[in-house]
């Protein structure tokens, strides 16, 4: 196949360049990526430009479905093996092109050699890593009072806890989810979490940081939903000494910059106002972030995860939610199956928390009737595993001589299982915090919860120690 004649220019430049047709076919290379990848123009036009990219990082090079006639622009980053055989990373800024009825039609890329700035982001996420290994040695009242000084907007850095072997299940859906789940943890593609309220999802997240490559560098979450809007710009990205009225002296460095060398969890992702999506989608599309009030670029290596209990898939189609930033979100996608759609883990589970709120000091006995078995297995849970541990929890701290509608109301309605939630939780509440001496992170973590999450319910039980 016979490249165009009248691109001598293109061909003498430096970078690398490449002319594709809407599928990914290419129709012009230069002497650039001739150079680069060992091949002659002749052998490289008319083949798939994803030949020329690691099979692992194809699907994250994938623009086809993600440009649209209003937002032609895009920035990649991709492996490729040179001729002598080394990897090395590319970063390609491109551009899609459509026809007058907005069908696409051909993409052109600018490409340059990223290899260099990879490893210094890697160097200095060893440094992190250290840094953060000295801050955990500290003692731990002092580590005590810095989380609570922490985060004005409920997010926290600290090693994950979580791991595929902390989630018991007999259901065949779960056990194929983490099959997948821990496949997908070995690259860097970013991963959308969803399912409802209470079936885990930070639990997923945590256990795939862990069993990747980048277990030993920072989980840094935050809660999208929690952070005022006008303050989205400051947390992503942080600020410079001197920004506005009241920013620290010094400067605060954003959350993708605590997370780089790790993950970064967005939850609740779905509540993330429309208006402030495109600062997100802005950061995604290129590894550096520029703190507000500052001129440099920051390099920053991060994987995302993201958690909603929405489908953000109708959040598009309802136009709540942008599509060019779901599909940068949506690259693997984990649907978390309801605790109604896998009932055969209720013994397990309720074994697991009989376990961890010390069933060793209580009188089990009468406490599971076969009757009340029966009411746990046709009970729907709609607040999912954690509903299921605020009611064992209750049960242990109910009076001894109490039975049938006093401990687990029958038949479980809504309003019933409403009632029996808040109170166990409330009881919880007030034991954790008086256990914890008022430590938020440290009953926030116990709960399984975020610490915005933690302040709602101590508001909404009006607790405060």
């Amino acid at each position: 196949m016979q490249q165009p004649k009248d691109f001598e220019i293109l061909d003498n430049m430096a970078e690398i360049i490449m002319i594709e047709n809407e599928t990914g076919i290419l129709k012009y290379v230069n002497k650039a990526f001739c150079g680069c990848h060992g091949v002659t123009a002749e052998e490289a036009v008319g083949k798939s430009c994803f030949d020329f990219i690691l099979p692992e990082d194809r699907e994250v090079c994938n623009m086809e479905k993600v440009v649209t006639p209003e937002n032609p622009y895009y920035r990649i980053e991709g492996r490729s093996k040179r001729a002598d055989g080394t990897i090395i990373w590319l970063q390609y800024v491109g551009r899609a092109y459509f026809d007058d009825q907005g069908k696409l039609t051909e993409f052109q890329e600018i490409g340059v050699d990223i290899t260099n700035w990879k490893k210094k982001i890697e160097d200095s996420a060893r440094e992190l890593i250290k840094t953060s290994k000295w801050i955990n040695e500290m003692e731990p009242s002092v580590r005590g009072r810095q989380r609570e000084q922490k985060s004005e907007s409920d997010s926290r850095i600290f090693p994950a806890l979580y791991r595929f072997s902390d989630i018991d299940t007999s259901s065949r859906k779960m056990k194929t989810l983490i099959t997948y789940a821990k496949s997908v943890a070995a690259g860097d593609a970013t991963i959308l979490i969803e399912g409802e309220s209470g079936t885990g999802k930070e639990l997923f997240a945590q256990a795939i940081h862990n069993a990747s490559r980048r277990a030993r560098g920072p989980f840094v979450a935050i809660n999208c939903g929690a952070v005022p809007g006008e303050l989205i710009g400051s947390e992503f990205f942080g600020y410079a000494e001197g920004a506005f009225t009241g920013a620290s002296k010094g400067g605060k460095p954003g959350k993708f910059e605590m997370a780089s060398g790790g993950t970064l969890f967005l939850d609740e992702i779905g509540e993330m106002p429309l208006s402030q999506q495109v600062t997100l989608l802005r950061v995604l599309e290129t590894p550096t972030v520029s703190r507000i009030g500052d001129i440099r670029q920051i390099p920053v290596d991060v994987r995302i995860i993201c958690a909603t209990n929405k489908s953000l898939y109708k959040e598009v189609k309802e136009k709540r939610f942008r599509r060019d930033l779901y599909y940068r979100l949506n690259v693997i996608h984990l649907q978390i199956p309801p605790l109604r759609e896998r009932k055969e883990d209720l013994d397990l589970l309720i074994k697991r928390f009989l376990e961890k709120h010390g069933a060793s000091y209580f009188n089990l006995e009468n406490l599971f009737t076969e009757e009340r078995k029966k009411a746990f297995y046709e009970y729907d849970w709609p607040g999912n595993v954690r509903e299921l541990q605020n009611v064992i929890e209750r049960l242990l701290y109910m009076p001894s001589g109490r039975s049938g509608a006093g401990i687990l109301p029958e038949p479980l309605s809504i309003e019933s299982e409403k009632e029996i939630a808040e109170q166990a939780e409330e009881e919880m509440l007030h034991r954790l915090m008086g256990e914890y001496e008022g430590n938020i992170s440290m009953v926030a973590r116990k709960m399984q919860i975020s610490r915005n999450t933690l302040y709602k319910k101590l508001r909404k039980y009006d607790i405060w120690h």
